[in-house]
């Protein structure tokens, strides 16, 4: 498999310089184009030369706060991939930070590969569509029952017609984590997190809507069931006899 080389800059707007320089780092070593700002200002300024652009944003800024710029960002560019990652936790403030039209909200401290992975996939709104379909399930995961996750594709594979369906964001999240723990149960508190929500406002409603959904959309989609079950008072987990 060819080394990961996107042809588009992950733009960090942040005002704590050492977040700003350990994420870049960090981010540069997975491969990522880095480029990072302090204001809203020096980001516009880079996005008129460089428009091919995912953004990270702090929502506590100096002049125009994350909000404004997130919107702002969205009215002029349906494309551009944006994330939230602050400290601001509670359900309030996400839900407005993804009203603002942001694609993603990760608490800090980040986990590094989860924004990897979201960055990833964000980044597949500039991949010309020929470039995706003809990409490799090498670095597919397995799952129960020869169900397989491509983390790099956010589809998951059926085992009987290898017939693909893509994930949103929040699936794939959801399946990556039933994956990890397989065979044991990933607890209700674990996928909030996942998710992005705090230990104390998890919306085991909203969980469970999501996976409802995604099994109704796979068995139609493939004609089989994805091996996702409930543990009541506990979580869910994938059935590895399934």
């Amino acid at each position: 498999m060819p080394p990961f080389s996107p042809d588009y800059t992950v733009a960090i707007v942040d005002d704590e310089p050492i977040l700003l320089e350990e994420l870049g780092f960090q981010l540069r070593r997975h491969g990522f184009k880095v480029a990072t700002f302090a204001n809203a200002g020096e980001l516009y300024r880079h996005l008129a030369v460089n428009p091919r652009v995912v953004a990270l944003l702090d929502i506590g800024l100096p002049g125009e706060d994350g909000l404004s710029i997130c919107r702002y960002l969205r009215e002029h560019d349906k494309r551009l991939g944006i994330v939230f990652v602050s400290a601001r936790v509670r359900r309030d403030e996400r839900m407005e930070g993804l009203g603002a039209g942001a694609d993603a909200y990760l608490p800090k401290p980040v986990d590094l590969d989860e924004l990897v992975l979201v960055l990833k996939r964000l980044g597949e709104r500039f991949v010309p569509e020929q470039s995706i379909a003809s990409r490799s399930e090498a670095g597919g995961m397995v799952a129960a029952g020869g169900w397989k996750l491509d983390l790099s594709a956010a589809q998951v594979v059926s085992p009987r017609a290898g017939i693909e369906v893509a994930l949103t964001l929040q699936e794939l999240l959801i399946v990556r984590a039933l994956v990890r723990a397989e065979p044991e149960v990933c607890t209700t508190q674990e996928l909030g997190k996942v998710l992005g929500m705090q230990a104390e406002d998890v919306d085991k409603h909203r969980i469970e809507v999501i996976v409802s959904r995604l099994r109704i959309k796979i068995g139609r989609r493939t004609g089989e069931a994805f091996p996702i079950r409930a543990r009541r008072g506990m979580g869910y987990y994938l059935a590895v006899d399934a």
